[in-house]
């Protein structure tokens, strides 16, 4: 017996044992995912801007699966040649800003899916030199002993010979493939899975390139570390190879159901339908829709989607070019966990909010039975069992009439999704966009369930059915805050209330950036951009102004558009030391954090108080001062925003509150003291002032 396969026979007898089969392929599962990227989605998928959204996103989408997150040492990088592991700070943004929104998903009640990247690895200075990592008193170390023997590196000169295990799967041609057969990969990828839970928040995980290593090493991995979904990337369209992949995991896991998607590809294409591909005769006698789902043996382990950030790449040949709504309404009406692609959220929001809504209404879940009730060219019709209900959906141009007692949750051009609940479901909410920072009016629309009213107000208090009605979008051309609820007076169940608070600036003609350097640093320069412009010359930069409070700082001017990018280094020294890329929308400061992978972290401050004294051309009042606990301050313009902080520097979580031009500031509940009130202005200026708490 070859001393390989003994090895996969042994690892699979111990995955067997495990008493966690299936844990992470849940049962029943009611779950609808958010793909929160696509290619070169660097601006939409930045970790600040998904955050500003998690409000709008968690209520919907409970697992929201985000780009990888290591360091891959460029700051243009989607992440699929990772260099480092531990390292997560990433193109889209730093490891405290993922913290951020991890914890802001889940506190929505939203779980962080982790993008696994672990059949390849890069070098950090040549093909080979991995880089050293620790994490929890652990030092996690590979080399050349860790690469199949079979990578295309062991014919290149100059390069060292991998001296691990033939590869048990499909060859990456880009960055080296490791031998999972090797205890110090496996342990390796443990401690890297440990840490995205542990440390960064991560509740489960996408494996990449699944097709790249045997299916056992997903179910120890993912018994390891113990998440709660998890899913691969098995790119391929058969079926069997699809099955044998996640029995090759003892169940332990979900993969992407590539059939399905295959037969969506072939059912609808830009102006021609063929509806019978999206039914497949189960034990060749019974409709069931197509792919994985379509036997009670693979449906709950099928994660269902119509298109991901490869195939949606424009020119792919796998790329769905038909009826998007359409093809989302079926997976919608079917089993398997759904994954919507966030390029067709941003387009069909209104739409994929009322699909996801009338599942989520009847409980649809993972493992429903489904009844195909009629197919053709034409038209595709079916009816899912759920928890709470069933949902009848309808694809295609032909004609169909529901049975009595179904209501119509959503429509549009060739499909419609009726619902049947058991118990009235109170009614859902989308307003978008959401709440932030914009430079021009925001036009807000809010969508909510059949049946139900949406009532609003903008003065920050407490919308009830006596507030306004919403008919029409809402033009937000000034700062406020908008809260809204929906109602429906047959079920008299209210939605939860949302409220967003919108800030409307105007584009400042400059912005103030502040750096305190890393010891050794004997000068200090500041290159910025703007897509591929840059705003203070060419790299590296222009050299800023070191001033008395430590901190250097410089004006940057000449952009259109935000956030701007920025990058901090000491000059022409060799090699030019330098920060990871930073972005602001405004005047900020910063402390040199770590070194890492070459470059340092900074960490964002509050920049200490300047300008207490106002200008000239600007008078604003605020009382009481001292005071106990509200302050008033009247404002004679439009403000940007007002921050408190500390004597220390330090912020204050206080959120103001507007009535018409007197800002509102409650400090009743923290401690005496001198504190310090600050007015970012439209042009880019701050003014401070002090006042008393006792």
């Amino acid at each position: 017996m070859k001393p390989i396969f003994v090895i996969l026979l042994l690892l699979t007898f111990i995955s067997l044992a495990n008493p966690n089969l299936k844990a992470q392929a849940p049962a029943q599962c009611q779950d609808v995912m958010l793909q929160a990227f696509y290619w070169d989605s660097y601006a939409d998928s930045k970790w600040t801007t998904i955050n500003a959204q998690a409000g709008e996103i968690a209520p919907l989408y409970s697992l929201v699966w985000l780009p990888p997150s290591g360091n891959c040492q460029s700051s243009n990088s989607m992440g699929y040649a990772p260099v480092w592991w531990f390292d997560q700070n990433s193109a889209f943004g730093t490891k405290t800003e993922l913290q951020t929104l991890i914890s802001s998903l889940s506190n929505r009640g939203a779980r962080a899916i982790a993008d696994v990247v672990v059949n390849h690895r890069s070098g950090a200075t040549n093909w080979t030199d991995f880089p050293t990592e620790y994490y929890n008193g652990t030092t996690y170390s590979m080399g050349p002993a860790q690469i199949c023997s079979t990578d295309e590196v062991a014919n290149q000169p100059g390069q060292a010979t991998p001296t691990g295990a033939p590869d048990t799967g499909d060859d990456f041609n880009g960055s080296r493939d490791l031998d999972h057969l090797s205890t110090v990969v496996r342990n390796n990828v443990k401690g890297y899975m440990h840490f995205l839970k542990n440390e960064m928040g991560y509740a489960g995980w996408r494996y990449d390139m699944t097709k790249g290593y045997t299916a056992s090493f997903v179910n120890e991995y993912n018994n390891a570390a113990g998440g709660y979904f998890s899913v691969g990337e098995y790119f391929d369209g058969s079926y069997d190879l699809c099955k044998a992949w996640i029995v090759g995991c003892s169940n332990n896991s979900t993969t992407f159901d590539f059939p399905l998607k295959y037969a969506l590809n072939s059912a609808m294409w830009n102006g021609g339908m063929n509806l019978t591909q999206l039914v497949w005769l189960l034990n060749g006698t019974t409709p069931q829709p197509a792919g994985l789902i379509h036997s009670p043996d693979t449906r709950r382990y099928a994660t269902t989607f119509v298109d991901n950030h490869d195939t949606y790449v424009t020119g792919n040949s796998s790329r769905f070019n038909g009826n998007v709504p359409a093809a989302n309404a079926f997976l919608m009406g079917s089993p398997g966990v759904p994954c919507v692609l966030l390029a067709h959220w941003k387009l069909y929001k209104p739409e994929i909010f009322n699909m996801i809504a009338a599942r989520r209404a009847v409980k649809l879940h993972s493992e429903s039975a489904v009844t195909v009730n009629q197919y053709a060219n034409n038209i595709y019709v079916s009816t899912a069992s759920g928890l709470n209900g069933t949902l009848i959906v309808k694809i295609g141009s032909g004609s169909y009439t529901p049975p009595s007692g179904y209501t119509l949750a959503v429509s549009g051009q060739d499909y419609s999704i009726w619902t049947k609940t058991i118990n009235p479901v109170a009614p859902s909410l989308l307003v978008a966009p959401s709440g932030g920072t914009y430079y021009s009016p925001q036009t807000v629309t809010m969508t909510t369930t059949t049946g139900a009213s949406v009532y609003y107000t903008t003065n920050n208090t407490p919308p009830t059915i006596t507030s306004t009605p919403y008919s029409l979008p809402i033009v937000i051309s000034g700062s406020q805050t908008l809260r809204a609820i929906a109602y429906n007076p047959v079920t008299h169940l209210y939605s939860p209330e949302v409220s967003n608070t919108y800030t409307i600036a105007s584009m400042p003609s400059s912005i103030k950036v502040r750096f305190k350097v890393p010891a050794g640093w004997t000068n200090c320069k500041v290159y910025a951009w703007t897509g591929t412009t840059p705003l203070c010359g060419a790299w590296p930069g222009t050299s800023m102004t070191l001033g008395t409070d430590g901190y250097y700082s410089y004006n940057i001017t000449g952009f259109t558009t935000l956030p701007i990018g920025v990058v901090f280094d000491n000059g022409p020294a060799s090699p030019i030391q330098q920060t990871v890329d930073l972005f602001t929308s405004e005047d900020k400061c910063w402390d040199a954090g770590t070194l890492t992978s070459g470059k340092y972290t900074a960490n964002e401050v509050t920049c200490p108080p300047v300008g207490i004294e106002d200008p000239d051309d600007f008078t604003w009042n605020i009382f009481p001062n001292p005071t106990r606990g509200l302050v008033h301050v009247t404002l004679p313009e439009k403000i940007r925003k007002v921050t408190v902080t500390r004597a220390i520097g330090l912020p204050v979580a206080i959120t103001p509150s507007w009535v018409s031009n007197i800002c509102l500031i409650d400090l009743s509940d923290i401690p005496s003291g001198v504190y310090y009130i600050s007015l970012h202005r439209m042009n880019g200026s701050m003014v401070t002032r002090k006042v008393m708490k006792y």
